[in-house]
């Protein structure tokens, strides 16, 4: 409240000094039109609850990417994921994560659908409009989008001579570019020609050497070819190209530290003490007790590095991390290097004045190359003279040699989509229309993901003499000394589609729309080969499955003839979202668990109105909504892999946009959004709080994933002479395992079964393992909120115009945005909560339009504030940190601008 009033009052002062206040309201908002119902219409026309901004609004509003329209859409947030990104529109996203999966929100460029893209790393650079359309679009879009859709539609080529250059300095050393140059080419052809570059230091300091990381440099260019020989026939062709090289991905690691249990109903645990933790408790990343450092001991090397004698103590003892968020501990800088490159060629032809045929084909390549330090701080404890360690150290292929543990992870990938769509469009004089075609996706992809440390290259020498070890740095993801997951996924998607468009008075429409969709998906994967034989990948059998469905929508919209608004649309509508079911990797299925996830539907309902008051100097727009979720598809960590399953789920909410120029020069706009999600049917084991209290139970780790286990039974083992050393290293693996190494121990085999029994006994509330062993207690998840689904969502903006001699003139803009408090998982524990948080950016542009000239200083988080919007929490076995996401810190700049 206290920045928000500061902000208020700061923006107040300002603009109560401009003398224009006085001056009469007589200006009229400019009409933006978009493609929302795939044809082009204003903004305030379209029956549809959609966002739109011109290149003109992105750049006044600071909008230079993705991430920056959650402050300015309602209900929107976005987080960025290791395998796609995540936007999530009104509750509705993608949850699950999955090679197999779908998203949620559709991203689309020029229309087209891009499975894979780097939307998440680009900026907006010679962009006509960004749109952002919110509901599900069960008709028209690419691929059915439960959540809605994000369009970004670039500018094309013009038929008379253009050019610009915008240069841009700021803090951090940011310096970045982007220029665009259009060509006529005689009366037929005309080319446009647009580049980006950034370069900048990274927010975050390496304190190991001092370095900066987390920098950006950045490559993008865009060349569109057009050609309209008649009138009647328009054609482009564009090739669009990415590529960066930087050290992105070096985020901040939360934990408090799990020591284990020292003993169980009274037992000391003694030699299986590193047995009965889960690397970090389950805490706030608020907490001041989380700038410790996981237990190495429950991670998956540590767990290894015991049982072979190497380590028998938490190589991490009495380490902790800075206190400021934005400094880390890296051995070496991270590697990300991802590209892309998209080919379109659309085409329109009006066969008669009455119908247009309309075709879009697209190719979309896309690489990823990730690699980085993921021990989240230098260990303390060396490894010691020990007859693996005869010096004091080890060496490996990826490591080189070190004295003390060293653990990296990352991945790579690589994609081809091909797409074709065609439509035929209808403009008669009468009251009937259409908008009817169908769509063919072909996707492929390979995706790898990489977990290494020098401790399990040790343990593959030991315990698996005939497994590979790479000695290649970088690694050529063939050794059977880390961890490989290697998931290769084609999808081929079917679609036919519909629209009719049914004027029935001057003032009343109906449009209803069927969509058939037909989604044929096929995957492999290689199960891990950690300390397995050979050498390279081992594939499980092919998966396939087919899925079919029909959705679509039904939409009546009114626009009467009020005497208080210039112009006034009214609308109902339904709609029916689909998104499909994919496959769970050969990890999670080894342990029991399902191997498939089944599709999602929403049915949504929805009423809104838009109104443009005063004289056009008013747009009041208001949208209600309902949604009833079935399957919604969520993730959890289990075993160094994914599993992903559904839910059920109700969401309704409010959204108000609005702009409003009260008088000349002066624009205020407001976008305001409400949400109430809300579990109707779930059953899980939450992989971070597996006992949820229940004191029957405690935990347990193991190389094959976590688990819980009976404390009377364990302490039952634990008072027998083997029962510590037994438990310290086959805590989950079930009771015939436990059983035959009691047995081997000395145990009699009638008392070791008992015993065993005893280990593994739960309630009927517990879920267990193929082994036996137990999952966790289930959590019912009635009642609980949708993750990364705040309630409120607020923007606020302000500019002022005014005129200055000389042909100048400046305009002061103020953007607020606030956004409440939120889960990071559907669980909802209290750990979960990221609190509200807020932002605020200003700028100052001056502007002399006979020159082509513009020059802008600017801030964005002006209050400066190290903001927690997200985080993530690590696999039990990479020890379950929380990886924050922050808010960027205060940035400040100028900006120049020449056009031609």
């Amino acid at each position: 409240m206290r920045h928000l009033l500061l902000a208020s009052t700061s923006l107040f002062t300002v603009l109560a000094a401009a003398p224009a206040w006085a001056q009469p309201a007589d200006s009229l908002l400019d009409e933006l039109i978009v493609t929302a119902q795939k044809r082009e219409e204003s903004v305030q026309d379209v029956p549809i609850a959609v966002s739109a901004f011109s290149q003109e609004a992105l750049k006044a509003q600071g909008i230079d990417g993705v991430g920056n329209l959650v402050q300015s859409v309602p209900n929107l947030t976005f987080q960025r994921r290791s395998l796609r990104t995540n936007f999530q529109i009104r509750g509705v996203g993608a949850q699950l994560i999955a090679a197999t999966g779908d998203d949620g929100v559709g991203v689309h460029h020029n229309n087209t659908p891009l499975t894979s893209n780097r939307i998440a790393e680009a900026e907006f650079f010679d962009v006509e409009r960004v749109e952002v359309l919110r509901g599900p679009q069960g008709t028209l879009y690419g691929r059915n989008a439960t959540g809605g859709v994000v369009n970004v539609i670039t500018n094309k080529p013009k038929n008379a001579f253009a050019a610009g250059v915008t240069a841009e300095y700021g803090n951090y050393d940011s310096i970045k570019a982007q220029a665009f140059v259009n060509l006529p080419l005689g009366d037929m052809f005309a080319l446009r020609v647009a580049a980006f570059g950034l370069d900048r230091e990274g927010y975050t300091k390496n304190t190991l050497n001092g370095q900066r990381v987390d920098g950006r440099q950045i490559w993008a260019g865009r060349a569109t070819l057009a050609f309209e020989p008649t009138d009647s026939f328009r054609a482009w062709a564009l090739w669009e190209s990415f590529a960066e090289d930087d050290t992105r991905g070096a985020r901040k690691q939360l934990c408090a530290k799990d020591p284990g249990l020292s003993s169980v109903q009274g037992v000391a645990t003694g030699a299986a003490q590193a047995a009965f933790n889960q690397g970090c408790l389950p805490a706030s990343v608020y907490g001041s007790n989380v700038y410790q450092t996981t237990n190495q001991l429950a991670t998956f090397p540590g767990i290894l590095g015991r049982q072979i004698g190497l380590q028998t103590v938490d190589s991490l003892a009495g380490a902790t991390v800075s206190r400021n968020l934005r400094e880390v501990e890296l051995a070496g800088r991270p590697v990300y290097r991802p590209r892309s490159d998209l080919y379109e060629f659309n085409v329109e032809w009006d066969v008669t004045e009455a119908l247009k045929v309309t075709s879009l084909t697209s190719y979309n390549e896309n690489e990823s190359y990730s690699r980085g330090d993921s021990t989240g701080a230098r260990p303390t404890v060396p490894f010691g003279v020990t007859r693996y360690t005869p010096q004091g150290t080890l060496t490996d292929g990826q490591f080189g040699t070190t004295d003390r543990f060293q653990a990296e992870s990352g991945g790579a990938g690589h994609s081809e989509q091909w797409t074709q769509e065609l439509r035929l469009q209808s403009n008669f004089d009468g009251p009937l229309n259409f908008n009817v075609g169908g769509i063919y996706i072909d996707y492929e992809s390979s995706t790898t993901t990489y977990s290494a440390s020098n401790v399990t290259t040790l343990a593959t020498r030991v315990l698996a003499p005939t497994a590979f070890v790479d000695p290649s740095n970088p690694p050529d993801f063939t050794g059977h000394n880390y961890f490989i997951s290697l998931t290769e996924y084609d999808l081929t998607s079917k679609a036919l589609f519909g629209e009719v468009y049914w004027k029935a008075t001057d003032t009343l429409r109906v449009t209803g729309g069927l969509r058939y969709t037909n989604d044929k998906k096929r995957t492999r994967g290689s199960g891990s080969t950690l300390l397995a034989p050979g050498r390279g990948p081992t594939f499980n059998a092919l998966q396939r499955v087919g899925f079919e469905e029909v959705t679509g929508r039904l939409n009546v919209d009114w626009s009467p003839d009020l005497s208080f608004t210039d112009s006034t649309l009214v609308y109902a509508s339904y709609s029916k979202g689909y998104k499909g079911g994919g496959f769970n990797p050969p990890g999670v299925v080894a342990l029991g668990l399902k191997p498939s996830f089944a599709p999602e539907f929403v049915n949504a309902y929805e009423i809104g109105t838009k109104n443009t008051l005063l004289d056009g100097t008013l747009i009041l727009n208001l949208t209600g909504f309902y949604y009833d979720y079935k399957g919604y598809q969520i993730a959890r960590s289990v075993n160094r892999s994914i599993y992903n399953e559904n839910i059920d789920a109700t969401i309704k909410g409010v959204e108000l946009e609005s702009i409003w120029e009260p008088m000349q020069g002066l624009r205020l706009n407001a976008n305001i959004g409400y949400l109430d999600t809300r579990i109707d049917e779930g059953r899980v084991v939450d992989t971070f709080n597996r006992t949820r209290g229940d004191a029957t139970y405690i935990y347990g780790n193991a190389t094959t994933g976590g688990c819980i286990l009976n404390a009377a039974g364990v302490a039952a083992v634990l008072r027998t002479a083997a029962g510590p050393s037994v438990l310290s290293t086959v805590a989950c693996s079930g009771p015939a395992t436990l059983t035959a190494r009691l047995t081997a121990a000395g145990v009699p085999a009638a008392t070791a079964a008992s015993l065993s029994s005893g280990v593994y006994a739960y309630g009927p509330d517990v879920a267990l393992y193929s082994s036996g062993a137990g999952e966790g207690v289930i959590q019912d998840l009635e009642g609980n909120r949708l993750p990364a689904a705040p309630k409120l969502t607020v923007a606020l903006g302000a500019q002022y115009r005014w005129e200055m001699p000389g042909g100048w003139d400046a305009t002061l803009r103020g953007d607020y945005y606030r956004q409440s408090s939120s889960y990071m998982r559907y669980n909802n524990n209290p750990f979960d909560r990221i609190r509200s948080w807020e932002n605020v950016n200003a700028s100052l542009t001056f502007n002399k339009a006979d020159a082509g000239v513009s020059v802008q200083a600017f801030v964005k988080n002006l209050l400066d504030d190290d903001t927690i919007v997200g985080f993530d929490i690590s696999d039990e076995n990479l020890g379950a940190t929380r990886n924050v996401i922050l808010l960027d810190p205060r940035l400040y700049g100028v900006s120049i601008t020449k056009t031609f």
